[in-house]
């Protein structure tokens, strides 16, 4: 049940990996971008360039989302690792095919 538990919370970090919409919160705002995944430092960068006020909140809500992400990413990761090893030990779902 990890395994299926680790694949809940990766779809929970695509989710937040589609709400980082870095670049099209610039592009809508003039700013040229070439890539369209936009690195921590590069937004930090835009924010402290930036002069408007409701542009700058937009980018650290993109930074969070960056952030957790990357966070329940990890987790994923180890959670299936964890579901994995635990299999091993108490075999569940051979029993359920």
């Amino acid at each position: 049940m990890v395994i299926i538990a680790s694949i809940f919370v990766f779809c929970v970090a695509a989710i937040f990996r589609l709400l980082d919409n870095s670049a099209g919160v610039l592009i809508s705002n003039g700013i040229s971008v070439n890539p369209f995944y936009l690195s921590r430092k590069e937004v930090k960068e835009q924010i402290a360039r930036v002069k408007d006020k409701e542009l700058a909140k937009k980018l650290r809500r993109i930074l969070v989302f960056q952030t957790l992400h990357k966070i329940f990413l990890i987790l994923s990761i180890v959670m299936f690792l964890a579901g994995i090893a635990y299999e091993f030990y108490d075999p569940l779902l051979i029993h359920l095919f």
